[in-house]
């Protein structure tokens, strides 16, 4: 795991159980941003020094503002070190770029705090004015980072403090259909029905096809190798990876859009299509506990 020093801005990699206490930026892509590459050949150095901010935003690309405003709350908070999606991952690596996404959700459970910065949210307007115009709810890798951590702190597009995620709740679960209990951590996740959890990226948007499924690896509990190029083919690896690890029948329970034709099988072609399984719950499995497999025929009852 490469994680920024927020004091010198440099990369610094930890394996295993040696990972120091990190906070976490999530936010949504722009021009700009810096890569893997580009920040480890670069230092900013120390964000606290005096009228660092004025030259940073007068020389250097947008992306550098955000690692340098998430490496000073960083060091506000008393946390020396942040991961930050832009340049903590080697996306010229595909073993480390596999990794990476495999482990994205817990790597956001793990962070003392998230910082969501709303690029789109303007200084002076209220969470319950713009929070549902914001592009942040709409994006599917942004799901699970809203999920993954205990400690969300959300800052619009001055970097102004506007409150936590247990804060807004009841406004977060209006916009994204997320029960209330599930946002607050009352509720685990994995209580959930299989087609509630796919409701929730209905209406999510990746910039890639096969992202729409690789972003919910976390929310689902499975692992599953990166094909760039595989298309929708990655969401039906997905449902059978969910197949293989739950015996939840709510999988199936998925609406074909009006006036397409049927031709993915038992399996959804995307999460649009789990559009209206928000309200569907879990099955007793002490009711019902059924055994099924994937075969090379399809799905054995």
């Amino acid at each position: 795991m490469w994680l920024v020093n927020c004091r010198t801005i440099m990369l610094e990699q930890f394996v295993g159980s040696n990972i120091p206490k990190y906070a976490i930026l999530s936010h949504t892509w722009e021009k700009e941003e810096v890569s893997f590459q580009e920040l480890d050949g670069l230092a900013l150095h120390d964000p606290t020094r005096p009228q660092l901010r004025k030259h940073i935003y007068k020389t250097r690309p947008k992306g550098y503002h955000k690692i340098f405003e998430t490496c000073l709350r960083a060091i506000e908070r008393n946390l020396g070190y942040a991961w930050i999606d832009t340049c903590c991952i080697n996306k010229e690596s595909s073993a480390e770029l596999t990794e990476s996404i495999n482990s994205m959700f817990q790597w956001y459970q793990d962070a003392i705090e998230c910082y969501v910065f709303l690029s789109d949210l303007s200084a002076g307007t209220t969470s319950s004015e713009g929070f549902a115009g914001c592009k942040w709810f709409t994006r599917g890798w942004t799901l699970q980072e809203l999920i993954a951590p205990t400690t969300v702190l959300f800052y619009n597009q001055s970097w102004e403090y506007l409150g936590t995620k247990e804060e807004f709740c009841d406004e977060i679960s209006l916009i994204t259909n997320i029960n209330k209990e599930v946002l607050e951590g009352s509720a685990k996740l994995w209580n959930e029905s299989v087609a509630a959890r796919m409701s929730w990226a209905a209406h999510r948007e990746t910039t890639r096809t096969e992202d729409l499924a690789y972003c919910l690896l976390g929310i689902f509990e499975v692992n599953m190798g990166m094909i760039y190029g595989e298309g929708q083919n990655a969401f039906r690896r997905l449902q059978e990876e969910i197949v293989r690890r739950s015996n939840d029948l709510t999988i199936f329970a998925w609406n074909q859009a009006s006036g397409e034709e049927a031709d993915s099988g038992i399996f959804a072609q995307s999460p649009t299509l789990f559009e209206g399984s928000g309200i569907i719950e879990p099955i007793d499995q002490a009711l019902l506990d059924p055994e099924f497999s994937l075969t090379n025929k399809g799905l054995k009852f």
